[in-house]
């Protein structure tokens, strides 16, 4: 029985189901109910197959264009759900940036407010200590001019004194010398006092002055002689 009826096969798909129940009849039965159109009728079958199975691997252009237009639809529509999960993306970060930003400013406006009222204050100690210090110098300035122009004064009334005293000697001094002997006797002093002194004539020679000296020591201690009395008006 086994060999007669054999199982059928579980995986056969319907468009093979009758061919198959074709052949196994005819194995079963032979030659016995065999007519002449069987074989139309399975090469009409067989003819059918090959026809189906070309328009599968071929089909027409017509028939192809709502699977292509499927097919570019179901792009479109796989586009548009990347490019509304890129946009999701893209507000959800920029909605954290923000927040991010927004908390960061917040931290930053706060420090920079620290750091201007820092900076206020060390400017104000600064322009203080600088105030201080500009007084200090203008102070000691005042009183270096102050006591140059004290110095230069008291220098000066110092060498005024010193010059009048000075003039006062040499005028005593002056009037002392000139009462003292005749005309004579002071020449004799003013060339004793002075000392050899030499003195080259035009040419270059030097003459001897010891009878010139001779002749004023005659002249010494006389008061008859001429010009002894010095000048009078």
């Amino acid at each position: 029985m086994a060999d007669k009826f054999p199982e059928i096969d579980s995986a056969a798909t319907n468009g093979d189901f009758e061919g198959d129940f074709l052949s196994r009849e005819k194995e079963l039965v032979g030659d016995e109910f065999k007519t002449d159109q069987d074989h139309d009728f399975l090469k009409d079958e067989e003819e059918d197959d090959e026809i189906n199975e070309f328009k599968e691997q071929f089909p027409e252009v017509d028939e192809a264009e709502p699977v292509v237009n499927q097919e570019i639809d179901d792009d479109d529509d796989e586009f548009e759900g990347f490019e509304s999960s890129k946009n999701n993306i893209n507000n959800s970060s920029h909605n954290h940036q923000y927040s991010s930003n927004g908390d960061l400013d917040l931290s930053e406006s706060q420090a920079i407010k620290e750091w201007k009222e820092r900076r206020d204050l060390e400017i104000g100690e600064r322009e203080k200590k600088n105030k201080a210090k500009k007084e200090e110098i203008l102070e000691e300035a005042k009183r270096t001019i102050d006591d140059f122009y004290e110095n230069y004064n008291l220098k000066k009334d110092n060498h005024s004194k010193d010059i009048l005293t000075e003039e006062d000697k040499f005028v005593e001094k002056r009037d002392n010398f000139l009462k003292r002997g005749t005309l004579w006797d002071r020449v004799n002093e003013l060339v004793t006092e002075v000392g050899e002194v030499s003195v080259s004539d035009a040419d270059g020679s030097h003459r001897d002055k010891t009878r010139f000296k001779e002749l004023l020591n005659k002249l010494k201690n006389k008061d008859n002689v001429p010009g002894a009395g010095g000048y009078q008006d």
